[in-house]
């Protein structure tokens, strides 16, 4: 019984000094892992290398609001949402489709269509302000790390977390 306590005990202590950070199996940015980018000590010189973008998102009241409550609700989203598109056109860029259609030296049809998606994870709404004419403005800000090998995105204060 003793035996198999003592086992036990020592099974145990095996697996928990492998989950700590210093254990075996540990990634290192300087092994060519990607484990660097998730380290959230203050020494690591990676986690320096913050870039921080800020955007304004804009609103408008609608006219088919059943109340003055409604609509400034849902200028407010409008104008959020208007944050998050922009941000995701600075960082991730757009996509431009256009076509054109000419004959006998006039323009028959002209169409540009701009496409962006990307995952956003750790957007901060900043604040959100009511302008004049009805416009809802609303500050978000996104802070993204940079690794040496390129970009790795991992929004700041995920890490710190857990």
């Amino acid at each position: 019984m003793k035996k198999l306590l003592a086992l036990s005990v020592c099974l145990i202590a095996l697996l928990l000094w492998g989950c700590n950070r210093g254990g075996p199996g540990r990634i290192t940015s300087s092994e060519g892992g990607a484990g660097g980018v998730l380290d959230s000590s203050a020494g690591n010189t990676v986690n320096q290398k913050v870039v921080t973008f800020q955007v304004t998102g804009k609103g408008l009241e609608p006219e088919n609001a059943l109340t003055k409550g409604e609509a400034i609700l849902m200028a407010e989203r409008a104008a959020v949402a208007d944050g998050y598109r922009q941000l995701v056109e600075t960082v991730r860029g757009v996509y431009v489709d256009a076509y054109m259609k000419a004959g006998r030296g006039t323009i028959n049809q002209d169409t540009i269509q701009v496409h962006t998606q990307s995952w956003l994870r750790g957007t901060e709404v900043m604040d959100i302000t009511q302008g004049e004419y009805g416009i809802t403005l609303a500050r978000l800000r996104l802070r993204i790390n940079f690794s040496r090998e390129g970009m790795i995105w991992w929004p700041v204060g995920i890490a710190d977390k857990g």
